[in-house]
């Protein structure tokens, strides 16, 4: 019996090829919203204006819980192929009767009240079952068609981006098929992510993403995370930072007959910020102007028991505003009406590697940021000594508390000349410099 050989493409057999096409794996594309998709959309965007001819692989019929239409226009140049996924939450859906169906919101499926046996089930199952995650079914038929993609265009070069993890499994497999050159970027940690634990993940089931983990470190050309820490705990990574677009204008003028606290993302257990909840009702009581004045704004998904616990205390119960998913415009101009904006960090040792992509939207509205998370993180070490706004502990009760009133009692703006630093420093432009430099440096 022959052996099945790998087939090596031969890259340059045809020079009218051009030479700086990339394939772009990623699970999450426009009409995709949310967080997911915003790195590299920008990074695509930016490498397109820069001569690069980026090209897209991703699911047909993915199952994010999130979209924006409205980013379609952005990236209508950009040329997409598509490959039907096949995800165990329809599997689900019929176990629980469909009651969840269009509902399954990630993060919030991890919460640990309330949780029916089938969800216990369900979570042990992604957590041990799906390795790396339920994406995995998605590998093979993304992977052939990958593997097509490269030979009809002629690509020499390749990015995978996870979470989901499996991405970078597709990436594995079409570099030994190929011999593609091959970035693989982390946008969150892997074998380390606190997720990993409330999946209920077993230390066999561990085993495995550290085995896998390690082959996609191994056997990339190069590897690229958000932070500096991540970065470290990797091994071998470059840091690419997530970064932001540079403002088209200033932003408005604070209302000063309002005192508007906004917060914008996902609000589960790892993030709820129950000291800072109790201080606002505290002081609602104790100073009637700023019970007069206080609005909260939450955008995006929320756990039920946190609106359940909000609705607990008697002064801040009517000053909260549910907004529900926006697109990402209408997020921008939601920035524009607070004095502070919430940054929550998981309570846990992955916030301190993570700069997520939410800060530096924050610092391009020009707005007080207030963050909450881990100290000693890389947030912390971008903040400290700049005028842009406070990380504390979440149980740094009397600190937030001074913080609050501080620019309650004062209209207050970050610092032009930090703001303008940082934006410049982590502009989309600037950061895909980087971006081609690790590209050349591949090829």
């Amino acid at each position: 019996m022959l052996k099945k050989q790998s087939i090596k493409y031969n890259l340059n057999d045809n020079a009218k090829i051009p030479s700086k096409k990339v394939l772009i794996i990623t699970y999450y594309w426009p009409p995709s919203g949310g967080v997911g998709v915003q790195r590299w959309m920008n990074y695509a965007l930016q490498l397109k204006k820069r001569g690069w001819e980026p090209i897209i692989l991703t699911p047909e019929n993915p199952q994010f819980e999130i979209r924006d239409e409205k980013q379609m226009a952005r990236v209508a140049e950009i040329p997409v192929y598509k490959v039907p996924i096949w995800e165990p939450f329809n599997f689900f859906h019929k176990l629980t009767g469909d009651k969840k169906k269009g509902k399954i919101q990630q993060g919030l499926v991890l919460e640990n009240s309330r949780k029916s046996f089938v969800d216990k089930i369900s979570v042990w199952i992604r957590g041990n079952l799906f390795i790396p995650d339920s994406r995995v079914f998605w590998i093979r038929s993304a992977a052939k068609k990958a593997n097509e993609i490269i030979q009809k265009e002629g690509i020499n070069l390749m990015i995978t981006t996870g979470p989901p993890h499996s991405i970078h499994l597709i990436g594995r497999n079409v570099k030994r098929k190929t011999g593609v050159k091959w970035l693989a970027d982390f946008r969150d940690p892997w074998s380390k992510w606190d997720i990993l634990k409330r999946l209920k993940t077993s230390a066999l089931s561990l085993y495995f993403h550290e085995r896998l983990e390690q082959s996609v470190i191994n056997e990339a050309n190069m590897v690229s995370t958000v932070s500096k820490q991540l970065a470290e705990s990797f091994g071998k990574a470059e840091v690419l930072y997530n970064g932001m677009t540079m403002p088209s204008e200033n932003t408005s003028q604070l209302n000063d007959e309002v005192f508007v606290i906004g917060y914008f993302g996902m609000l589960n257990e790892l993030r709820n910020p129950a000291h800072l909840w109790m201080t606002l009702d505290q002081l609602c009581r104790e100073d009637p102007d700023f019970a007069k004045k206080l609005k909260i704004r939450i955008a995006g998904i929320v756990a039920e028991s946190i609106k359940h616990e909000l609705n607990k205390f008697k002064w801040l119960k009517g000053k909260v505003a549910y907004l529900g998913y926006l697109s990402h415009n209408q997020i921008l101009n939601e920035y524009k009406k607070c004095n502070l904006l919430l940054l929550l960090l998981n309570k846990s040792d992955n916030s301190k590697w993570i700069l997520p992509v939410k800060f530096f939207e924050y610092l391009a509205a020009h707005r007080m940021i207030l963050c909450l998370g881990e100290k000693g993180s890389d947030l912390e070490d971008l903040i400290n000594g700049l005028d842009i706004g406070e990380i504390f502990s979440y149980s740094d009760v009397q600190q937030i508390r001074a913080f609050i009133i501080a620019n309650f009692r004062n209209i207050t703006y970050p610092n032009v000349s930090d703001v303008d630093t940082l934006l410049k420093r982590f502009s989309h432009e600037r950061l895909a410099d980087k971006l081609e430099e690790l590209l050349i440096k591949m090829k």
